[in-house]
């Protein structure tokens, strides 16, 4: 198999999900990206109170899917960057 399937299929991929997390910190420093975080996590949290319990439960399933999915967009993004970080540069 491919290296590069072997990243997402081996579960290496989760280590760029925790590189991002442990600098959430930093990101959370720019207020255009704080303000859609912290909208986020209240809409989130509306939600939650508004829903019965089945909904709850659907809701739930997809927040954990689109997390789950973020995670290989963390990875390609960051395997992107290191691939064309230099090419990035001269744009």
């Amino acid at each position: 198999m491919d290296d590069k399937m072997d990243f997402f299929e081996n579960g290496d991929y989760r280590l760029i999900t925790n590189l991002i997390n442990d600098r959430m910190e930093k990101l959370k420093k720019y207020k255009g990206f704080n303000e859609k975080y912290a909208k986020l996590y209240d809409m989130i949290d509306e939600m939650d109170v508004l829903l019965n319990d089945e909904q709850k439960q659907k809701f739930n399933e997809i927040m954990q899917l689109f997390y789950e999915t973020e995670e290989y967009y963390f990875a390609l993004s960051y395997s992107l960057g290191v691939k064309y970080g230099n090419d990035l540069k001269n744009l």
